[in-house]
């Protein structure tokens, strides 16, 4: 990894080891451990969709309703590619509404729904038949595009999220890493208040997190170096 770097994706790609892990999922529905590769691979995918598909140009203004899972850092990372502003819990007055199946039901305006299977396959039919009118299921669109990034451009300097350039929340991410330099495995538990930790962490460290549930469940037999 690089301390020079100052866009989201190309510190992601500057990951030493893109074989090595860079999230693992903890879920009522088992455990899902994606790769660096898997990530830049899905990140790209996405980026593509939302250009391509969604006809979101850098700068237009995504709202996230995905729940705690390894697809919040996926779509993250994938609306940072494509140069878009992430606006957590966002209304209709965004450009776009990226929403999990439950979220997606109580939602208005620009409605496209991910699919929270363990492995990323599209909607089932319940979820299908549950969906707002005009809502679409992104995982249809993401999983036909290319696996390497069309559209790629420098965005240190455009907006990431609250007011922030994607140059200020990789300093951000470097500087909850420096006091824990060593820390491999970053155990992390379900908080809203920082959306970009769990998505930045591993792109600045070269390490991988863990996404637990509930303080009271812990992270079982996964091993892991700290948790925050």
């Amino acid at each position: 990894m690089s301390l020079t770097v100052t866009d989201i994706r190309s510190a992601v790609l500057a990951r030493t080891d893109p074989a090595q892990p860079y999230v693992t999922y903890l879920g009522s529905d088992g455990r899902m451990e994606l790769s660096g590769a898997s990530v830049i691979n899905a990140a790209a995918k996405i980026a593509n969709a939302l250009t391509s598909e969604f006809d979101c140009d850098p700068g237009r203004r995504i709202a996230l309703h995905l729940p705690w899972h390894w697809q919040r850092i996926t779509w993250l990372l994938g609306i940072w590619s494509a140069g878009c502003v992430v606006v957590p819990q966002g209304g209709a007055d965004c450009d776009l509404l990226v929403a999990g199946p439950k979220q997606a039901s109580e939602l208005t305006g620009n409605v496209i729904v991910v699919s929270m299977h363990p492995f990323g396959l599209p909607l089932g039919p319940d979820d299908m038949t549950a969906l707002p009118p005009g809502a679409q299921d992104a995982t249809i669109a993401v999983r036909a595009q290319p696996d390497q990034q069309v559209f790629i451009n420098d965005y240190s300097d455009a907006l990431a999220l609250d007011g922030l350039s994607q140059r200020q929340l990789l300093e951000r991410a470097r500087d909850v890493a420096r006091p824990l330099a060593g820390v491999t495995r970053l155990g992390l538990h379900q908080d809203d208040s920082q959306w970009w930790l769990p998505a930045l962490w591993p792109a600045v460290t070269g390490g991988s997190v863990i996404l637990g549930q509930s303080f009271g469940d812990g992270f079982g037999s996964e091993p892991v170096d700290a948790v925050l």
